[in-house]
Parts: structure tokens; C-alpha cells; sequence
């Protein structure tokens, strides 16, 4: 499948802040992919690279098999987090203005912004100012703005900022059609539920680096193992570290994550045989919040 966003080696400092460390993130064609991260794990300055607004300190990018430098912008959409639109004018009028910028021919304007607005349900408030109108409804004309003309790729920046439940099951609905369409998503967002339900894929950012990738089924179907040895020496540490890189050690308390259900089962003998004696041992099967917690604090304690 056509890779659309791919990075490798992908770091960028701010003076002396580390806000990427070697980034590596493949996005195909046609799926919704969901970064997820605490604010400040350098989620939005991804999204920044991406468009070119700032350039990488090391490392590759390539969109759409270009880099953002030289990439054609009518192929890209981008919702930002705070969208900022002329409260005088109304919600059709910033379509059009949009859509003008965009090169969409004049004898296609209507039909588009039309089917644009209807797909987003605001047809009724389509000629009224944007100044009457709610943060939800200033969403979702931002969000009709990215079905304008044939964007191949589209970067939503926390998308649901705003909606009320039914204004984020009709973006769901959207991303869902789109990704039908061919079209690939990315989405940047905190909210779990709403990741673990829409996207295809996710990988979760923390401290500027991919702690953890895959489909949400692949995370959330990771074992959570918690444990307590009489003493936790450098082989059984070695262990932990090779089932899980991420394990969370608190003194001789272990949690860790084990994706692979034969590696579970083979992580007792391993500890034993290094010269570990378990006093506590219980698993259970985690959801992708529980994961994305454990991710983000034991980086957070290191």
C-alpha cells in the first residue's frame, strides 16, 4: 500500500529543547491514523513539519512522496486546533473564499460547498455570520473546508475540540467516508475513547518520541503484567527490559506490557532462571488508555 507520510531519524530542537527525538512514523494510503500524546509531547510540531512551516534539525520527511518543502498544498487539508475566521462573514462566503484559494474551478464552486455543508449538516446556518455562531458550528465549517476539492491528505488537529456527542459521532462518520474514499487521515488528539474508535492505527508520542505503534486492537490487546520479586538483580532486569523496553520498576515492583501471549507465559521461567524469586504475579488485559498511561508515566519517570 502507498506509504503517505513517512519520517525517519526525524528530530527538531527549539534552541536547547529536545521537541522531536528521532521520529520514525509511516502513514498509508487510505487509514485513519491517530497521533496521540500529553500536550507538550510534540504532537502539533509534527503537524508543523508536515505543512513546512518550520524545518526539521535532522532526520527525513517525505509527504505524498515529497518533501513538505515542494509538496503541492491544494493535496493537503489542515483543521487547525483554533480555527480563526472573519467573524463578518458567513459560513458560505469563507467556503468560497476558501475554495478560491484553493484553484477550485468556478463552475464546480457551488456543487462542492453545497455538498460540503449538507455532509456537515449546516445547510440551515450556511448564510448566516459566523459571529452567531456556536465554537461546535465554527468546527464543523472548518471541517467542510477540508472536503473541498480532491485533498489526498488531511491533518486534523484535535478535530472534536468543541462538538457536542452528535457533532463528534458526524466527524467520526466523515473521517470514515473519507478513509472509503481513499483519502488518509491524521488525526492529532488527547481524547482516547474517541481515537480508539475512529482510527485504524495509532502511535502514541510522549517527550517527543513513538513510545508505541499499531492498530488500537494490537494495544489495547497487550497483557498488563504486575509483579514483585525478592529482589530484582541486573539479569532479571535485563529480562523485563527485553519483554517490555518500557516496563515500569518501582523498587523491586514491576509493571510491564507483553503483546505476544507466548512471550507471557515464558517470562516467569526467564526470571526465575536468572535468579528471580517472584512473590506476586498477575495479569490482566489492558485498555489503550491503560496503555497510553503506563506509556507516558513510566517515560515520564525515567
Amino acid at each position: 500500500m502507498e506509504t503517505i507520510i513517512q519520517s525517519a531519524g526525524l528530530t527538531k530542537f527549539y534552541g536547547q529543547h529536545l521537541a522531536l527525538d528521532q521520529l520514525q512514523i509511516e502513514v498509508r494510503r487510505g487509514e485513519i491514523f491517530g497521533f496521540l500524546g500529553p500536550n507538550g509531547a510534540g504532537k502539533t510540531t509534527f503537524i508543523k513539519l508536515m505543512l513546512g512551516f518550520i524545518k526539521p534539525s535532522d532526520g527525513s520527511l517525505s509527504i505524498l512522496g515529497q518533501s513538505p518543502t515542494k509538496l503541492d498544498r491544494s493535496q493537503i487539508g489542515y483543521l487547525p486546533e483554533k480555527i480563526v475566521i472573519h467573524p463578518f462573514l458567513t459560513g458560505r462566503e469563507y467556503l468560497q473564499y476558501q475554495a478560491a484559494l484553493n484553484g477550485i474551478p468556478r463552475n464546480q464552486l457551488g456543487v462542492q460547498i453545497d455538498s460540503a455543508l449538507k455532509r456537515l449538516e449546516m445547510m440551515e446556518a450556511a448564510d448566516r455570520r459566523i459571529s452567531t455562531y456556536s465554537k461546535g458550528m465554527v468546527q464543523r465549517i472548518g471541517v467542510a473546508n477540508l472536503l473541498l476539492g480532491d485533498r489526498q491528505l488531511l491533518l486534523l488537529d484535535e478535530p472534536n475540540s468543541g462538538l457536542d456527542p452528535i457533532g463528534i459521532a458526524l466527524i467520526r462518520k466523515i473521517m470514515s467516508e473519507l478513509r472509503d474514499e481513499g483519502r488518509t487521515v491524521f488525526v492529532n488528539s488527547h481524547q482516547l475513547l474517541e481515537v480508539e474508535k475512529a482510527c485504524d492505527r495509532v502511535a502514541i508520542l510522549n517527550k517527543g518520541r513513538v513510545v508505541a505503534q499499531g492498530s488500537s486492537r494490537e494495544l489495547s490487546a497487550a497483557r498488563g503484567i504486575r509483579l514483585e520479586l525478592a529482589e530484582l538483580n541486573a539479569a532479571c532486569e535485563q529480562v523485563l527490559k527485553e519483554h517490555d523496553m518500557n516496563c515500569k520498576i518501582n523498587g523491586n515492583a514491576v509493571e510491564l506490557s507483553i503483546p505476544d501471549a507466548e512471550k507471557e507465559r515464558q517470562l516467569p521461567a526467564k526470571l526465575v532462571a536468572a535468579g528471580g524469586r517472584i512473590l506476586h504475579y498477575s495479569q490482566s488485559q489492558e485498555s489503550l488508555e491503560e496503555v497510553f498511561q503506563r506509556l507516558v508515566q513510566s517515560r515520564d519517570a525515567a
